[in-house]
């Protein structure tokens, strides 16, 4: 990868960012402890001469000078400043030649430019002073060099400095490592989603290893890829049915207009008219049951569920259809004694039901019975449709929730084969288990909620 690509990457600059800011924390963390170093000691070196001053001025001069000669003996590395001058301002005894003209006698820490102690060191150096007032007018002056703090102040400086260079290294060099590998593998990704573009539909993104959020991400494309590739097949079948199932429709409709076009009476071309509406019929009820099992399968009206009756609807397609039973002289039967609450579209389970039972009256035979039971099934509501018609092979039942597919036991009976189909888009959509089972003779379909 070239460097302006790399420079030019999210993740790079997230890097830098990465880097600015541990930077500016080990700053601020740096100045904090800086300033504590430089603070602390002064203010304790403060507090401790303001006190010693305290008692020297109240001591009698004779014991003060043996407290001072043995202040000067312990001072092994001369750091401390200590004299007494009488009322006129001359030393009487220390190591201190005059009180220094920028102090103030007033028992308070001040910070002063002094002589040198050190032998080899002929300048000046700050030191913390502090002068107090005896009762006899003398002064006593007591004080200790900063040099031992200034010291500390740049070792910690310097060590502080050390840390925070190879911290700021190490943050960039982490970042452009993260960056190279996030980039190489948004790479793979983008070049996989070009050949999918292109028409590569068994591409699928590089989604191994440890499941961080790109691997989520690329898994959950890949599903919807999975998806979209059986939805184009669906699309596809559902095409080559429609071809199939309409070619023979117009077909006869064109044959049955010719035929009526050449015949010598009117009569005979309104009867192929006739046909032809009929046939015609039958196509348009094919491509609107088609556009209604696509329109349930958009999901739109998943937003629009809400408590529904199972009982309630049930007993809607009970009334629907009971007129119809007694024409073909079915006993029809309803057993829903409770309601059965569920969440859904109450107009998408009354067609559901409807199908199924539309199916069971139109290949149930005179005489047969059909029955609608809305119970509770071990700990769930559901509804069965059951009837003592032909029943359907076991070697078709995994087929015939398919599009256009019908059993050979009732392709005489006009139909589109698309009634099963929509009764699975609707209990898909909710979530429910659409089941057949054998009812020696006849047929039983359980849709029940998951």
């Amino acid at each position: 990868m070239r460097a302006s690509e790399l420079f030019g990457t999210a993740t790079f600059r997230l890097a830098v960012f990465f880097a600015l800011a541990v930077s500016v924390s080990t700053a601020v963390v740096f100045l904090f402890i800086y300033w504590q170093v430089a603070t602390f000691d002064v203010k304790r070196l403060d507090a401790i001469l303001v006190g010693e001053v305290a008692r020297a001025v109240t001591q009698p001069e004779d014991r003060l000078k043996r407290e001072l000669e043995l202040r000067f003996t312990s001072d092994l590395r001369r750091l401390d400043y200590a004299a007494l001058f009488d009322n006129t301002g001359k030393l009487q005894y220390g190591n201190v030649a005059a009180i220094p003209k920028d102090l103030r006698i007033d028992g308070a820490a001040h910070i002063v430019e002094a002589r040198s102690l050190q032998s080899t060191d002929t300048g000046t150096e700050p030191a913390v002073f502090v002068a107090g007032r005896r009762q006899d007018g003398g002064t006593v002056l007591l004080g200790r060099s900063l040099y031992e703090v200034n010291a500390l102040r740049r070792v910690v400086f310097e060590a502080l400095m050390i840390g925070v260079v190879p911290a700021v290294l190490l943050a960039l060099a982490s970042g452009i490592i993260f960056s190279l590998r996030m980039t190489r593998r948004l790479k793979i990704i983008h070049e996989t989603t070009l050949r999918i573009m292109r028409g590569d539909l068994q591409e699928r993104l590089p989604a191994h290893g440890k499941m961080d959020d790109l691997n989520y991400v690329a898994s959950a494309v890949n599903l919807m890829l999975d998806e979209i590739v059986r939805l184009l097949q669906q699309i596809k079948s559902v095409g080559d049915n429609i071809a199939h199932d309409l070619r023979s429709p117009l077909a006869a409709m064109r044959t049955k207009l010719e035929r009526g076009l050449v015949a010598d009476s009117s009569k005979e071309l309104r009867a192929a008219a006739e046909c032809a509406l009929g046939d015609l019929d039958q196509a348009l009820a094919t491509v609107t049951a088609l556009l209604r099992i696509a329109e349930i399968e958009s999901g739109r009206r998943r937003s629009g569920f809400t408590g529904v009756d199972l009982a309630q609807v049930c007993a809607n397609v009970f009334e629907l259809y009971e007129p119809l039973a007694e024409t073909k002289r079915i006993a029809f039967t309803l057993d829903a004694p409770v309601p059965l609450p569920v969440f859904g579209d109450f107009e998408l389970l009354v067609e559901a039901i409807a199908n199924l039972v539309d199916n069971a009256i139109k290949f149930t035979p005179k005489g047969g019975a059909v029955a609608i039971v809305a119970k509770m099934i071990g700990d769930r509501p559901a509804v069965r449709v059951t009837d003592n018609g032909p029943g359907i092979p076991a070697g078709e039942r995994n087929h015939i929730f398919k599009r256009f597919y019908r059993s050979g036991k009732t392709r005489h009976v006009p139909g589109s084969g698309l009634g099963l189909s929509m009764v699975a888009t609707i209990a898909d959509l909710h979530g429910f288990d659409l089941r057949m089972e054998d009812n020696r003779p006849g047929a039983i379909f359980e849709i029940s909620p998951s």
